[in-house]
């Protein structure tokens, strides 16, 4: 399953995270569109239920209510984690079960998930990793899961026979000394362009379902959506039985898109455990969701005695909170004074910092 998220990227940066090639060869990068309802998306090391997190999906969806000109294929938008169904009939919070994680199993049968499917309602959830507890009689450890960072998106899956069958239909001429010079010229252009490149993590992309509900007739639609889960692979089993449905090459994120080339039955052979992440224990201060600061994916040493969630989050405090430098000066003054110089570093910690409120700052349109 999957009830926590990390994504601390800005909407601009989440945009340049997510670009890739257009079938015309052409590089692209999502267009950002902000939730509706005035809610707004706040990066987090600790997301929740409940919150409105980074969705990626096609820009048809937005074309065809014809509120927005898109200039991408693709679209990044806020949405509510927890799907609301089109047909729901009440307020956000009187849902009659949890819809955050959405079963791969039954989601073809379940009417919540299956009417919005079949109206091409595909989505992928944007997150830089995702949290886990492996249970262990009466405790609980967390765990930060997450893509490794030395993987491309872009990285060929097919297996090793389907890669030499290309390699041998590859005719004598093309190896030439004239086409060998031709593709270093290229890797030198790729490699000269990345140059100046921002770096951004390898983000999390996990296969959804969103559906649009409106309250009433005259209020602002509601985009919310749940995460697909499977049967854990085995890397992930020993911390838990079920993991979201993650989609880890580009080409597997357009199938799940393009609901309009790709059909339902087609695009649901995507929907698979995979066995490419990596994971580390983390602290007990992830346990809170009001808790949001690095330390909640920081790498643990389980070796080393576990501190209480009370004194991990007081060490934050204390190693964030204002500081204090002194210098004091040896001179004596003739009336028999001593001088004393102080520096404050930094600022002041604010109450919103000390109690794990949400930032006050919300992301729009950048």
């Amino acid at each position: 399953m999957c009830g926590r998220t990390a994504c601390t990227l800005a909407p601009d940066d989440l945009c340049k995270a997510c670009k890739f090639t257009d079938k015309n060869g052409k590089t692209q990068k999502p267009a950002w569109r902000d939730a509706t309802n005035g809610k707004s998306y706040f990066p987090s090391y600790n997301i929740a239920p409940g919150a409105h997190t980074p969705v990626l999906m096609s820009s048809k969806h937005v074309s065809d209510l014809g509120t927005d000109i898109v200039s991408s294929t693709r679209v990044i938008q806020p949405m509510l984690w927890g799907l609301i169904p089109s047909w729901h009939k009440g307020t956000v919070g009187s849902k009659a079960y949890e819809t955050n994680n959405c079963r791969a199993e039954s989601m073809l049968e379940k009417m919540t998930y299956k009417v919005p499917l079949q109206k091409g309602r595909r989505c992928v959830i944007l997150a830089e990793g995702f949290y886990e507890w492996k249970r262990d009689k009466n405790t609980k450890q967390p765990y930060y899961i997450y893509f490794p960072e030395n993987k491309s998106l872009f990285t060929d899956t097919r297996n090793n026979d389907d890669i030499k069958a290309d390699q041998s239909c590859v005719k004598k001429e093309d190896t030439n000394d004239n086409n060998k010079n031709k593709i270093d010229e290229v890797k030198s252009e790729i490699k000269h362009d990345r140059k100046d490149e921002k770096s951004y993590p390898r983000l999390l992309t996990m296969a959804g379902v969103f559906d649009v509900w409106k309250p009433s007739q005259d209020s602002e639609p509601v985009y919310s959506y749940s995460v697909i889960t499977v049967e854990s692979s085995p890397v992930m089993s020993t911390i838990h039985h079920r993991m979201p449905a993650l989609l880890t090459t580009d080409e597997a994120i357009d199938n799940w898109l393009n609901f309009g080339d790709v059909p339902l039955n087609k695009a649901s052979k995507l929907i698979h455990a995979v066995t490419c992440i990596e994971s580390h224990q983390v602290s007990n201060v992830v346990n809170n969701s009001r808790n949001n600061q690095p330390e909640c994916i920081k790498k643990i040493d389980p070796s080393k005695p576990k501190k209480s969630a009370g004194s991990l989050f007081m060490s934050a405090w204390l190693s964030s909170s204002q500081k204090v430098k002194v210098e004091s000066s040896t001179k004596i003054k003739a009336e028999g004074e001593s001088s004393t110089k102080v520096k404050v570093e930094g600022e002041p910690l604010t109450k919103d910092k000390v109690e794990g409120e949400p930032p006050t700052k919300k992301f729009k349109n950048s």
